[in-house]
């Protein structure tokens, strides 16, 4: 008799075990689907400058991984003004100049466009470097051949 209850306790011990979750040191296995987590984007005012060869319009290669960077950042934002000022020094008359700086700025807010950044208020303004910057009195401005852009930016709604 004493065996029976011994086997019998044995037993309830065992189906205790038995029914008892497994429990391991393992970690757990990633998921299978993957997990989306939205990101809140950071919409802040941007400055970035788009520097060109002497004599050139295009953009160089810097240039564009200068402007992808900057509208990668600018996802999940709404642009509200762009402000453009082009520095030209190169050109020998004010015609010239006119028309490469034109031509750059242009270049700068195709780009720009795109990338499908757009904005409702646009403004340009061109700036020559100082004529007698030759001079051993005024010193030249160092990289006189760029496009300054100022965007305005703001949080898209909805988001």
């Amino acid at each position: 008799m004493k065996r029976t209850l011994f086997a019998a306790a044995g037993l309830g011990l065992v189906g205790a075990l038995v029914a008892l979750p497994a429990v391991s040191d393992a970690p757990k296995p990633p998921p299978a689907e993957p997990v989306y987590v939205a990101r809140k984007p950071v919409c802040e005012d941007m400055k970035l400058s788009i520097y060109f060869p002497a004599y050139e319009t295009m953009l160089s290669s810097y240039s564009v991984r200068a402007l992808n960077a900057a509208t990668d950042s600018l996802d999940g934002c709404a642009v509200t003004d762009i402000d453009v000022a082009v520095v030209s020094e190169e050109a020998h008359t004010d015609s010239e100049m006119a028309q490469l700086s034109e031509a750059r700025a242009a270049a700068v807010l195709q780009a720009l466009s795109d990338r499908g950044i757009y904005a409702p208020r646009i403004e340009t303004n061109f700036s020559q470097v100082n004529a007698n910057a030759a001079s051993a009195e005024v010193p030249a401005e160092p990289m006189a051949r760029r496009v300054d852009i100022n965007l305005d930016v703001k949080p898209l709604y909805g988001l």
